[in-house]
Formats: structure tokens, sequence, C-alpha cells
């Protein structure tokens, strides 16, 4: 969530990474989503869809993938004509009876399910979304945003699986390395519990400096801790603003796996503070950094200081 590609900044909890070969990094996937028989690596995100789209076909199905996402107002739909296969997204879900009726209307159109766990893996339970809400899909997908732009797409199932990937189709080092090393993360038994406190954390900062600064109904943040979304009617304007700050945000918080809660107090609110102060005086409809400047100096107390004055 904080920027550290300003070379200003240092990572505030450095992780020893190990060479990782395709076998161990699916040992490690196995070890979380224990129900799968099988896992196929790719170097891209799109190939492990691919593979799951064959996988289909062998099976008679058609090629076509439609694409659930429950909570964002989209419909289903398939752009390459009738689906075979449907991806399921939950990390937007309001709750579970979302997810499961659109799970439950996969499976009855006759579909693969797969369940995207790129984002949810890490975040909602030990086993991601499937766990969290008692899921049997036929497959996950998980492609999970690594450092440095790398990428890898993994794909794991029950029953028949697909082809080995080519070696010119698997991922280089380096992302094998960074997917180990959010595996690990996700088994520790304490990794949702400090999603969670970030996301508590995330949401105080938000509450106090916005009240401290006016705003009302301007920025909120909502949803499950671990994986909040950030609303409201200027939070375009206020992620313009907070990029700004060198704090990114988008309107589904991920939040750093590594980070410490301390350090994200000492890292985040101060930039928080700065955030909502500006977004008071931008005007309506303008973007950064048009408007700012009169906001002035913006302090932020101490975070011990800041939560005496929740507790009291």
């Amino acid at each position: 969530m904080v920027d550290y590609s300003d070379p200003s900044f240092s990572v505030p909890l450095a992780v020893a990474v190990h060479p990782t070969d395709p076998a161990a990094l699916a040992e490690h996937f196995l070890n979380l989503w224990t129900w799968a028989r099988w896992v196929r690596i790719y170097a891209k995100p799109p190939q492990a869809v691919l593979a799951a789209s064959r996988l289909a076909a062998a099976q008679g199905k058609p090629k076509a993938v439609s694409w659930m996402a429950p909570g964002t107002g989209h419909p289903l739909s398939s752009p390459g004509g009738v689906p075979g296969v449907a991806v399921l997204r939950c990390d937007w879900a309001a709750g579970p009876e979302e997810v499961h009726f659109n799970a439950t209307e996969a499976q009855r159109q006759g579909l693969m399910l797969v369940v995207d766990e790129s984002t949810t893996g890490l975040r909602l339970a030990r086993g991601g979304a499937c766990a969290a809400y008692g899921l049997q899909p036929d497959a996950v997908l998980w492609a999970p945003t690594l450092p440095g732009g790398r990428t890898l797409g993994l794909l794991a199932g029950r029953g028949e699986a697909p082809p080995e990937p080519e070696e010119k189709q698997l991922p280089g080092p380096e992302a094998r390395e960074a997917a180990a090393v959010l595996l690990d993360l996700a088994r520790r038994e304490d990794i949702h519990a400090a999603m969670e406190a970030l996301g508590q954390n995330l949401r105080m900062g938000l509450e106090y400096f916005s009240r401290r600064a006016g705003l009302n109904d301007e920025i909120a943040l909502e949803g499950p801790m671990s994986l909040p979304r950030l609303t409201g009617r200027r939070v375009w304007a206020f992620m313009a603003l907070a990029a700004e700050e060198r704090l990114r945000l988008a309107p589904l918080v991920l939040f750093d796996p590594v980070l410490d809660q301390e350090d994200a107090q000492e890292l985040v609110w101060p930039r928080l503070a700065r955030a909502c102060a500006r977004l008071k005086v931008l005007p309506e409809g303008e973007m950064a950094p048009l408007g700012w400047r009169d906001a002035g100096p913006s302090t932020c107390r101490a975070a011990g200081d800041i939560l005496k004055n929740f507790q009291s």
C-alpha cells in the first residue's frame, strides 16, 4: 500500500527469499488448498486461464470463459460465445449469499467453476475464498501481484489435469521466489488477523483524519477489514491525492503482507492526514494537484496519542 518506488523509503520488513523450483512451489500451494490434486504454473495469468479453457474443451464443454464478479454490478458475460468455464471472483462480494448464488448458477449451467484466488487467497482465510465461503470448485486460479512487475499464473484443481506447461511457459525464478514468499506468509496462523489489524488501522486513521479535516461522505472504508473497499463520493480524487503522498490506494485495498502494524501507522497515517486535508480544499470536479495548496501544512499527531483519543 505504501509506494516504495521512492528511493528515500526503505521497506520496513525484509523477507528472506530462496530459490524455488516449480515442483516446490506447487507443493507450497497444495499445503493451503488441500483439496486440489494437481497444480500447473505458468509465466502469465492468461496462460492459466487458457489452460482451464482447454481442459473444459477436453471434457466436451465450450472453450469460452465467463467472468463472474458479484458486487461489481457487472452481469455474467462471455465475450467469446457460449461459455464452458466460469471464473468466479469473490473480492467484491457483499457476503456469502452472493458468492454461493453465482457458484450455484455456474454449476447449474454445467460450467467448469474456477475460483480466482488472486486477491482473496492470502486475505479471507487460510485456503482463500474457497475456505471462507465453503466453495467446492473444479479449480482455482492464483495470479497474485508480485514486486517488480513480475507475473505468475497458477491453476490447481481436482480430477483431470491439463498437460504440463512447456519450458518457455514457466515463470522466471524471481517470480517463483516472490510467490513462494507469499505462500509462506499465507501459512502463518496469524496472517489473516494481521491483515484484519492493518484494515482496522486504515479505517481508524481514515475516520480520524477525515473528521479532523471536516469531511463527511467524501471518503470511507467498508467490507471485511482484511480486504476492505474504499467508497465515497470523492474516492477517485482522494486516491489521486494519496498517490501524490506516496500512498498507493485502489478501490479494493490490498495490504502489503509484510507490513507490521506499528510500521503501518508510522508510514500510512501521516500520508492519510495530508491527503484528507488536501481533499477538503480541492474543489469538486478538479483533479489533484489543482486547488490543494490552500490547505497549508498538515500535521499528524503521534500514533500513540491518536490511539489514546480513540480509547477515551
